[in-house]
Formats: structure tokens, sequence, C-alpha cells
């Protein structure tokens, strides 16, 4: 898989990356990572389309599979084919990127210790 932007790794967010799938077993690793992303996506379409959206659902049905993105100032949702995609641009901010589950349990103790003198 061709990958431009930032390497990826469990502690730094995708944002700025560009995945170009070259095979199905890759283009499924790329929808799972679209999928917990934070933040919207330009999905590079094979007819060189751009849509840019945030990726909430994802059915992988072989020849059938899909993404669906909700888009900026579209009231309906749009499905996406899977096999019509070229490109996963990581465009939007992750609004998760920094925030981890134990930095908020510190943080709440923290709190909790001071609510108490």
């Amino acid at each position: 898989m061709s990958q431009d932007g930032r390497e990826e790794s469990s502690d730094q967010s995708l944002h700025g990356a560009v995945f170009r799938p070259n095979s199905e077993q890759e283009l499924l690793k790329v929808i799972e990572l679209a999928f917990g992303y934070r933040g919207d996506l330009t999905l590079e379409l094979k007819s060189r389309e751009s849509v840019n959206g945030y990726l909430f659902n994802r059915v992988w049905d072989g020849p059938h599979s899909y993404v669906e993105l909700f888009q900026p100032d579209h009231s309906a949702s749009r499905r996406i084919p899977c096999s019509e995609i070229h490109a996963f641009h990581f465009t939007g901010h992750d609004t998760a990127s920094g925030e981890s589950w134990e930095a908020w349990v510190r943080k709440r103790q923290e709190e909790k210790k001071n609510e108490g003198h």
C-alpha cells in the first residue's frame, strides 16, 4: 500500500496521511482505520471525484462492499462502493487525537483529590 503523510502508529493521529490501497486486504485495513478516525476524510474516487465527509458506516460484503459518509451541507448520507475508491486522505482534525482513557482518569482523580480539600 502506498502511504504518504505521517507514519501510522497507535499514539499518533492519522491527520494528513494518504493511503492508496493496492489490494482488497489493504483496502479493508484502511477502511477500518478510517472508521476509527474521528475526523473527516476526503475520498479520491477512480472517477477523479473527491468526496469529503465523516465515515460512519462500512459494510464489507465482497463485490457489494461500501462505506457511508456524512457530508457537510448535505442532509442525507452518501454510500460509496469500495470498488470506486482510489485513495483515502485523512484531512479533518481527529477530535480524539491526544486524548486517552488513562489521561482522562488521571485528570478526574486529580480533580476529585482537589475537591476534598
